[in-house]
């Protein structure tokens, strides 16, 4: 038994030094987010990028709420289909950062998780309390979609594998996540760094910086991309924060050099607690500073109500933006804290 349990360890051992120290393909010397061996946030300190396992046991054995699973409000298909035939621009919440937008005759998605759970496996780990607002096989046809990063939250194998299917729509993914899409026989992947851009018909997609990390294995951190998208499908602009921490240089750039936007899905939850969490997820209050910087004429909120990962009380993200929105007139009713089966008109 104990030279099964030290077989174990030095094969881990061994695994983590090897992938731990395999070399950036991607690797320019003059990007600030780029090292030999993955990728950085530029605006935080080396330390505090990565977390300790203690730090990260800790985290995940500290209590947490227990809602109730729930039912969530359906999406009118009938209503869906119709916007979309009549050309009307619209975005809807289906859950997480979970987002359907029609725009100029383009539908897109962002970061599809439809699963119950966001994990390697369907057994276990952190499970949905909502369920989606509307199923994966009633979407409708899908132009673009938009992924941020690979944690499973966000990036769900069940849920690309459904979509995959339609060989018209155009995938857009961090640097390092090509191959992975590939390897699951999905087409038109469209790989892009931090201010990459691509063009096409009246489409002009940016892969912009967000403050955040890459893990989808134990041994593996920091090895692919993260990022925020910028779409712009003729006078229209759209922003996709993806999960992000904030900094006060990053976001102000992004509005400077590509604002103002006309829409952006901004993440709300997963916050708590902060001395874990505070470089890499918003908290509200910095969640309206973001709509801020980037100059925002309306935003939507996500990244909350599906998925119980942190420790705040789940209905604290929406209360907290109702009580900024309160005290902040002259942002009131540009930022939506969005509801399952809503179709919001842009």
């Amino acid at each position: 038994m104990k030279l099964t349990i030290i077989l174990i360890v030095a094969l881990a051992t061994v695994i983590f030094f090897t992938s731990s120290k395999k070399e950036n393909p991607y690797f320019i010397n003059f990007k600030s987010h780029h090292t030999k061996f993955g990728f950085k946030n530029p605006y935080l300190k080396s330390e505090v990028q990565k977390k300790k396992l203690g730090d990260i046991f800790k985290m995940m054995t500290t209590d947490r709420p227990k809602p109730r699973y729930q039912v969530s409000e359906k999406i009118n298909i009938d209503e869906l289909d119709k916007n979309i035939l009549y050309g009307k621009n619209f975005i809807t919440w289906i859950g997480h950062s979970t987002m359907l937008l029609h725009l100029d005759g383009k539908v897109i998605l962002t970061d599809p998780i439809f699963s119950d759970r966001c994990s390697p496996v369907q057994f276990a780990g952190p499970k949905r309390y909502t369920s989606p607002s509307i199923d994966i096989k009633s979407l409708p046809r899908i132009d673009i979609v938009l992924i941020s990063h690979n944690h499973y939250d966000h990036l769900d194998k069940n849920s690309i594998k459904a979509l995959k299917n339609d060989s018209s729509t155009f995938w857009y993914v961090p640097l390092g996540l090509e191959q992975w899409f590939k390897a699951l026989g999905v087409e038109n992947v469209f790989e892009l760094d931090w201010f990459d851009e691509r063009n096409f018909e009246d489409v002009n997609i940016v892969c912009l910086p967000s403050q955040h990390w890459s893990k989808r294995s134990l041994f593996k951190s920091f090895d692919t991309l993260w990022s925020s998208w910028s779409v712009k499908i003729g006078d229209y602009k759209f922003w996709f924060a993806g999960d992000t921490g904030y900094n006060e240089i990053q976001f102000k750039e992004i509005g400077d050099n590509y604002g103002p936007f006309d829409l952006s899905a901004i993440p709300i939850g997963g916050y708590e607690p902060r001395w874990f969490m505070k470089d890499f997820h918003v908290q509200p209050d910095e969640s309206i500073l973001i709509h801020k910087d980037i100059k925002s004429r309306k935003s939507i909120g996500m990244h909350f109500g599906t998925f119980l990962l942190t420790t705040e009380p789940i209905d604290n993200p929406s209360k907290r933006i109702k009580e900024i929105l309160t005290r902040e007139i002259e942002i009131r009713g540009e930022f939506i804290i969005p509801e399952h089966g809503r179709i919001y008109d842009l």
